[in-house]
């Protein structure tokens, strides 16, 4: 194996540090010969542990991985700079971003955060070479992505650096999708190469959002969603965009997040039922259920429930008519022993918080300082309605639950059914409950809240198959529960006598 010396790093300093571009495109061939192969190693690993023997204030000498950084950041301008006429050449920016990833490779590092000292020039020189040169993009992108991710080096990213990041990179998808309608070529992989630096720009801000940039981001999303028409990768990305940026910066939105909405609403309910695409399902799935969250107490979010309740509803009937058509061989190791997938407890959680929702917005309170609205079926009734003939995933958890595989799923869906049942089936405990709340302790009101949820559960069970094994573990974990909170054993029936006495 090649070993590296001082000599041969001063050999590649000093030709990249000629002002003659013929010297510095010699120095980056040469330098290229030492990141390449089994001479890599050796050089790296040099490179790496002259870097880790720096003092915190000291300035990185010519055989650290910043200062090498620091030189190319110069070759690379001043080749710009000089390619009036002609593209600047791509082994510049190939150059860069492999002695970044090798600079950030732990095999070779031989420190954390190897470049925090020149971190801050490497994201304005980024910035700048984004804006000016597009043949860099590539290169540039990978680059963004990999110290993006790294949580003490973005922090010393200037707020108006990562502003101009962004709006960039909303803008490039933009004119993409709207360069695709005018029938010019773009290719797909350097769209959603934006897309993902996008994305990770929303995911890695240096601090909070900044306030200054959320208006222009909004429109970006609602201008990049009226091109949107296709499914795909993009289009799965995108969602996930939006949903980062609700997540980061969703409470601060206010009406915002409606306007972004009505945008995206017409992609998100159409792919919804039709695409086979599982990941553009949940990223959809997830943005409802962000959304929901949102516009929690708002005014004008029952619109937005009554979309989702109709769309779930389709949902779940399609879904369970899928789960009974998938034969052993096609179907996953989960689906073969009756749990959930991943996809299928995101729409089941979502489907109880809609519903839960929709009985909320129908609370006649409220109802009377709403706008009237088409007279439609309660929720509750029109979850009882699907449960008694059979349909959804609530009925194939219920009938495959078992205490090995699907336990868990059954007891949160029964707790979950808990509050529809107990205000369809049993009014009457109910009301009691309210007037013996005021003359109990705290203590007492919690306790009569548990047997409340055993009576309702129990009247709501004769509507479910398989009732014996369901019995048992709601028993099991009841007990459980009880115990935990009294501090002594205790089992459903001998508490159910407890109340009667």
């Amino acid at each position: 194996m090649a070993t590296i010396a001082s000599r041969d790093v001063e050999e590649i300093v000093s030709q990249l540090s000629s002002d003659k571009a013929k010297a510095r495109e010699e120095g980056i061939k040469l330098l290229n010969t030492w990141l390449e192969g089994e001479r890599s190693i050796r050089f790296c690993q040099f490179l790496g542990q002259n870097t880790a023997m720096l003092k915190p204030n000291e300035i990185p000498h010519s055989e650290t991985w910043p200062f090498l950084v620091t030189l190319l950041i110069r070759c690379v301008s001043l080749e710009i700079a000089s390619s009036k006429k002609r593209l600047p050449k791509l082994v510049f920016s190939k150059t860069l971003r492999i002695v970044v990833q090798r600079a950030e490779d732990s095999k070779f590092s031989g420190k954390m955060l190897p470049l925090l000292s020149v971190v801050k020039l490497l994201y304005s020189h980024i910035s700048d070479v984004l804006r000016d040169v597009p043949s860099f993009q590539s290169e540039y992108g990978i680059i963004l992505r990999h110290i993006l991710a790294v949580k003490d080096y973005r922090f010393h990213m200037k707020n108006r650096v990562y502003c101009n990041l962004v709006l960039l990179y909303l803008g490039r998808v933009e004119t993409s999708f709207n360069e695709k309608r005018n029938s010019q070529y773009n290719p797909k992989e350097e769209v959603f190469r934006c897309v993902l630096t996008l994305h990770s720009l929303l995911e890695n801000p240096p601090g909070d959002f900044p306030e200054n940039l959320r208006e222009d981001t909004v429109k970006g999303f609602i201008g990049i969603f009226s091109f949107l028409r296709d499914e795909g990768k993009i289009a799965r990305k995108l969602i996930e965009c939006i949903n980062i940026f609700l997540l980061k910066d969703g409470p601060n939105l206010g009406c915002q997040c409606l306007e972004i909405h009505s945008a995206v609403q017409q992609f998100v309910f159409r792919c919804w039922l039709t695409s086979h695409d599982r990941g553009l399902k949940d990223a959809v799935i997830y943005y409802a259920r962000l959304q929901l969250n949102l516009s929690r107490g708002a005014a004008d979010g029952s619109p937005l429930v009554e979309q989702l309740l109709d769309v779930i509803g389709k949902d779940l009937d399609q879904t369970n008519i899928l789960s009974g058509s998938v034969s052993r061989t096609d179907a996953t190791k989960d689906d073969r022993l009756g749990t959930l997938t991943s996809s299928q407890c995101g729409l089941v959680e979502l489907a109880a918080l809609v519903f839960y929702r929709d009985i909320a917005c129908a609370n006649p309170l409220k109802a009377a300082a709403t706008v009237k609205r088409a007279k439609r079926e309660h929720a509750s009734a029109y979850l009882r309605d699907g449960l008694m003939k059979g349909k959804w995933l609530w009925e194939l958890i219920l009938n495959e639950a078992n205490m090995e595989h699907a336990y868990d799923d059954l007891l949160w869906t029964l707790r979950s059914l808990q509050e529809f049942s107990s205000e369809q089936l049993l009014p009457v405990l109910r009301t009691e409950m309210l007037i013996r709340s005021s003359l109990t302790s705290n203590e007492e009101m919690f306790d009569n809240g548990w047997h409340t949820i055993w009576s309702c559960l129990m009247h709501g069970l004769p509507m479910f198959s398989n009732v014996t094994s369901v019995l048992l573990n709601l028993r099991k974990e009841f007990c459980k529960d009880m115990e935990d909170i009294l501090g002594f054993g205790l089992t459903p029936m001998t508490k159910g006598k407890k109340h009667h006495q």
